[in-house]
This record gives structure tokens, sequence and C-alpha cells, in this order.
């Protein structure tokens, strides 16, 4: 039986009223180090104090008190409590690279903006991408058919770049052909994905100096570059005079929005600000997931077998240079391959919450003040929702296991914060992977390194072994 909480399980206490009796507070205290054990690695710091304490304990991670939880009932309870007993809660410095008009500023206008922009990223206009998609995935992996060995987070980077800036952005960028650089205020690629890095890595400064000394105050400066960057290319978009196609790309279903209600909800800021970050979280999250699942496909030679045999029962033998939606939904094992991966390499935690009241779930007092982080390095570890979790075991998420319930597996979020670009992350990867399963065999090259925090990925300098099949 699923173990997750109703509403009505969930305590909610005024200011002044007493917990009930018996109430206990979460184990553990918070040490001054936390934060830097936290970020030097997440996976080693959840995995020591769920040992110790259990999935849910006190730190001092960002310097507050945050409690961690990994129960599902503990998670519900955070995702839960928007606009009731929680409110997004993260370092100010963080805030401040999101700007005033992303989804997290606002919860007041959150969900009218998130429904607004799930249309351009789900559904029927997703399926639509699929053959722009599997172009560019058989344009990027042509080029390692002459290489014996690829440096696997940045060649995948490099194609799902290619893939996302069309989907989202309706302009392809091409370092050989410079008219395409045309009217921006950047002249490559790597310039581009530069003032990204700079800006993300900005995300988690120490302060908020607005110094070039500090990667606080270089992040600000690049976001500005950015944000100049996406007004160019809205204005680019609007000079071609063609009439915006909603279903076309991500942007022309804000700008086609527009036309039709220039008083809703998409103003000049919202759009250039979510042509921003939905091309940094993407390209971030995709690239990290699509190399992760390599990595592990790579280790586990019967997984690699039984996707093979998947997609031959599918398609056939012989080579497709196009995956239809309907192919893509049929594979069963290789969804399940992705959330394995997703449960054992998971990138990032997916919530965190400041509890505005104080609330009290299984007798454990949440203190009003205190922040919440729902962790899946907790959740997707414990043993009461997933047998033998050390295992990689995709068939795990097959229907007859039926592992991987909703608050137990919990890669994307939920609640009203959910990832917005869950499903086109999980449509780009299925088509990736089956192009490369029909293309090539590949092999790990010894134990890897990854970049623990904030997205955990593979370094770029982890190396696999490619070979062309016949």
């Amino acid at each position: 039986m699923q173990n997750t909480a109703n509403a009505e399980e969930v305590l909610v206490l005024e200011d002044g009223q007493a917990p009930p009796t018996g109430t206990t507070t979460p184990p553990r205290k918070p040490k001054w180090y936390d934060t830097f054990e936290y970020i030097a690695n997440p996976d080693r710091f959840c995995r020591k104090n769920l040992q110790e304490y259990g999935p849910i304990f006190n730190t001092g991670v960002f310097g507050r008190t945050t409690i961690f939880v990994g129960s599902a009932k503990a998670i519900q309870m955070a995702f839960n409590g928007d606009l009731k007993y929680t409110e997004i809660a993260l370092p100010a410095t963080t805030m401040d690279m999101f700007g005033e008009y992303s989804l997290f500023q606002r919860p007041d206008l959150h969900r009218q903006r998130k429904n607004a922009l799930a249309p351009g990223l789900t559904g029927r206009v997703l399926d639509g991408y699929t053959p722009q998609i599997n172009d560019a995935i058989v344009r990027g992996i042509d080029s390692w058919t002459a290489l014996s060995s690829i440096a696997l987070y940045p060649a995948v980077e490099q194609i799902c770049f290619d893939i996302l800036t069309p989907l989202l952005l309706g302009i392809s960028l091409d370092d050989y052909h410079p008219e395409t650089f045309k009217g921006l205020p950047i002249s490559s690629k790597a310039e581009l994905k530069a003032l990204y890095k700079t800006y993300f890595d900005g995300f988690y400064g120490l302060s908020q100096w607005k110094s070039p000394l500090t990667k606080y105050g270089r992040g600000l400066l690049a976001r500005t570059k950015l944000l100049e960057f996406m007004r160019a290319v809205v204005r680019r978009r609007r000079d071609e005079g063609k009439v915006m196609n909603p279903t076309a790309d991500f942007l022309s279903m804000m700008l086609a929005s527009q036309q039709e209600n220039p008083d809703g909800v998409f103003s000049e800021e919202l759009i250039e600000n979510q042509c921003l970050l939905q091309l940094w979280a993407s390209d971030y999250e995709v690239s990290g997931l699509i190399s992760s699942l390599l990595y592990q496909i790579a280790r586990h030679p019967q997984v690699l077998l039984r996707l093979r045999e998947e997609q031959a029962s599918l398609v056939g033998n012989s080579p497709v240079n196009m995956f239809s939606p309907e192919q893509l939904k049929q594979m069963v094992f290789l969804d399940a391959t992705i959330k394995e991966t997703l449960r054992t390499l998971p990138p990032s935690s997916t919530a965190s919450r400041l509890l505005t009241k104080s609330v009290v779930l299984d007798s454990i007092l949440y203190s009003k003040g205190c922040v919440i982080i729902a962790e899946p390095r907790i959740a997707h570890m414990m043993p009461e929702y997933f047998h033998e979790p050390d295992v990689f075991a995709p068939k795990r998420f097959l229907p007859e296991r039926g592992e991987g319930k909703m608050y137990e597996f919990i890669p994307f979020g939920g609640g009203v914060h959910a990832c917005l670009g869950a499903q086109m992350a999980i449509a780009i990867t299925k088509v990736f992977v089956s192009h490369l399963l029909q293309t090539f065999n590949w092999e790990t090259t010894g134990e890897p390194k990854f970049v623990q925090f904030p997205l955990k990925h593979l370094t770029d300098d982890y190396q696999i072994k490619i070979t062309r099949r016949a």
C-alpha cells in the first residue's frame, strides 16, 4: 500500500498554538559545515545521514535550519503546501539569477503562468517537434562515426544544444554560417554557452556582492547579456514578418499568445526570461540525463541487449532515420531504463520550501521559519520503496514490479512546481538513445567522475569507446 499523506493528516498550527502532546522534532542538530559537505558531495551527505538518522533530519545547509526529507508522506507535505503553509525557498543569489519574472518569484501568479507555458512543451505540440529532434540527432551523431572515443558529456551537450535552440527559440545557430548570428549580440555558440556557464555559476554564490570579482557578480552580468540576446532573438523573429504558428516552437507559442491577447500573461519581460531560463534548464538537464543514461547502459550489457530487442520488435533491424511519437510511447523498457537512471543518478534536489507556518505530520513538528528540502537522493535509496536500491534494475519500473510510486520517485519534483520540461526531456532522451542503439556500440573507460553540484553530471573529461555497428 502506498504510504502517502492525506491533506487532513497535516496539522497546520497557527501562531502561538502548541503542538499535540507527544510531538517530536526531526533528529540531528544543524552543523556549521553542513553546506560545504552537501555541496562537495550531495549523494554522500544524504546517504550518511540517512543511515544514521533515518529519512528525515535537520541540517544547517545554506545558513538556516533545513530539514531534509525522503519519506513519501513528508515529501507530499512539502510539495503540496504552496500558498497554505510553504513558499519557495532558495538562496537569495539563486532567486536573483532566476529574476523577478521567473515562475518562482510570484507564487500568486505561478499557476496561471505555468498553465500558459505548458502547451509549448507538452502533448501534441511536443509530438510535433519529433521530426526536428530526429533530424538534429542523426546529423549530430554522424560526426561520431570517424571517432574511436568521445568525451561523453560535451559530445551529448553539443547535440542537445542544437536540438533545443530551434525548438525553444525558433532559430538555428551555425558557427560555419555567420549569417545565423546576424542581428544578435553574440557571434558563436561557444560565446553563448560561456555566458550560460558564467550565469549558472552565479546561482549559488556565497554572497550578494555585485562585483566582477565574485561568481555572483559575474553571473548577474552574464544574465544581463543573455537577456539582451533573447531580446534580439525576439526582435528578429518579429522582423521576419511571418505569422506566428503557436505549434512551431516554444517562443512562437508565447508570441502568438501575446498577439492574440496583448494584455494577457505574456509580457515582454516574461517572454525574454522564459526563453533564457528554459534553454538553460533544458540544455543542462537533458544533457546530464542522456550522458548518465549512456554510461549506465554501457555498464549493464543485459540492459543494452533488452533495449535492442525492444527496438527491433518495434522498427525491425534495418536502420531508420525517424522514430515516431507512437513508437517512442511503446518503448516501455527504454522508459524504465531512463527512470532507473534518474533514480540512481538524480541530478538535484527537487523542492526547497520555507515553512510559513508550523506543521505536524506523523507526530513530527516542522517549525515555522525552517526550510524543507525533498531529496531524491534519500527517497530513491530507501529499501521500503525500492527493492535492493543499490542495484541498477530498470525492470523495477515495469508494471509487474510497480516500484516508483508518486512521492517515492521524485526526479522532476511535484505539486505546482513540478518541472515544466519533464515530458520534453524524456522525449529527447528516447529519440537520442534510440538512434545510438541502432548506430553504435559503446563501452565505459573506467570509473567516472561527476560534477556533484548544483546539477549532477559526468565531468567533461570522461571518455567512452565507440564503434559503429555493422
